[in-house]
């Protein structure tokens, strides 16, 4: 942690959907820092990057164009921009500021169709940006159990467009749960809940760390 955050703490912020981190002035309360704005990524971190989601590309490429039905009867159709926009250095980062790793994030990624197939549904909400062609910003977690042991959550934001319906369009790796119908949430649908088991992730493709050593200098 930075010299400057010393007398910080970490705090969550839910709204509207949203999950977002804070480096919090313990004596003040007073916010400092966003916590994902502030992350730098270190050249090591960055090889890695790219070699998990190259791996991620090849591993998911057989859901391209197709249509996954959550246990709700929800559908959502998952495409190569899905899996491009998990791999953003941006969606990764989330995770790694929730306290995950860089694999534990794409390891979650490869077993998402059968993560959002048992998720539960938290809420809709609408596009904060307001882009009338967006009907409604969908919400689901699932508690997961990765290959290591660790437990924890994987939080799935699905867009509904006018014209193609709704689409998975990103995931995230949380330590608690989103607490449920936060305000801001256009409906709340009575929906079937999962059981206290976690879903337990496969292991990810692994990585060759051979070569990312000989190419971080």
């Amino acid at each position: 942690m930075s010299e400057n955050f010393e007398n910080c703490i970490l705090k969550d912020e839910w709204q509207n959907g949203h999950h977002r981190q804070f480096w919090v002035d313990r004596a003040t309360g007073a916010v400092v820092m966003d916590a994902y704005k502030n992350y730098r990524i270190s050249h090591e971190e960055h090889f890695i990057r790219k070699k998990c989601r190259a791996d991620l590309l090849k591993s998911v490429e057989c859901l391209f164009g197709k249509v996954m039905t959550n246990k709700n009867g929800f559908k959502a159709r998952f495409s190569k921009n899905t899996a491009n926009k998990i791999a953003s250095d941006k969606a990764i980062t989330k995770s790694v500021v929730n306290g995950f790793s860089v694999q534990d994030h794409f390891e979650a990624a490869e077993n998402i169709k059968g993560i959002f197939e048992t998720a539960d549904f938290i809420g809709s909400f609408p596009d904060t940006s307001e882009d009338p062609n967006i009907i409604a910003i969908h919400r689901f977690q699932e508690e997961i159990e990765l290959s290591s042991g660790r437990k924890c959550f994987a939080y799935l934001t699905l867009k509904e467009v006018k014209k193609d319906g709704s689409r998975i369009y990103t995931q995230e790796l949380l330590l608690k749960k989103y607490p449920l119908h936060k305000a801001g949430e256009l409906t709340s649908r009575d929906f079937k809940r999962s059981g206290t088991v976690a879903y337990k992730c496969n292991p990810r493709t692994d990585i060759n760390i051979a070569w990312l050593k000989e190419d971080v200098k």
